[in-house]
């Protein structure tokens, strides 16, 4: 019998299940730091916080996958601009590799075009985010506050020409770059 996927929004109670979801997700990733829960609950209660925007999977009534998409800036356009920095996407090993991720991220994306949003950067594997859209962020004028390679920084347009005339530099909220 196949498991049943439920992807729904964050609750009150659900941070202790997000933070172990995503401490057991980058437990053996290289490129980790392995505080990626930590900047989740800095974020939460924050301006960039978006409640609807934190989605959790779970199968079977266990919580197994996480996204994450938070309120960024893009400064030097007039006016700034607002788009979402997704980060981070977890999934439990044991479910990896298994459609919950893709799940996640197109729930994400659906959910950020209802609530009006145009655009979602991140920085992530480039053989996996393209799947869903993503394309170069070093095709736009836009660049990122930090060092970061450059096939690793993605985009999302939610609507056709979201980009069109924005140049600039993309402003993390607070929380976000604190280690």
């Amino acid at each position: 019998m196949k498991a049943t996927i439920t992807v729904r929004a964050e609750r009150p109670a659900d941070g202790p299940a997000i933070s172990e979801v995503v401490r057991r997700a980058y437990t053996n990733v290289a490129y980790s730091d392995h505080r990626e829960h930590l900047m989740i609950e800095r974020l939460r209660g924050t301006d960039a916080w978006i409640q609807a925007l934190s989605l959790l999977a779970e199968v079977d009534g266990e919580v197994v996958g996480h996204i994450l998409l938070t309120r960024a800036t893009i400064h030097n356009t007039q006016p700034s601009v607002v788009t979402l920095a997704l980060a981070p996407l977890s999934v439990v090993p044991k479910h990896q590799c298994s459609g919950i991720g893709k799940r996640l991220v197109e729930a994400a994306r659906q959910k950020a075009i209802e609530l009006g949003f145009e655009t979602i950067l991140l920085i992530g594997l480039p053989s996996y985010y393209p799947q869903f859209g993503f394309e170069p962020l070093s095709r736009y004028p836009i660049t990122l506050p930090f060092d970061a390679p450059d096939e690793d920084c993605m985009v999302l347009c939610l609507r056709s020409g979201a980009l069109d005339g924005i140049a600039g530099v993309v402003e993390y909220p607070d929380g976000w770059l604190e280690h």
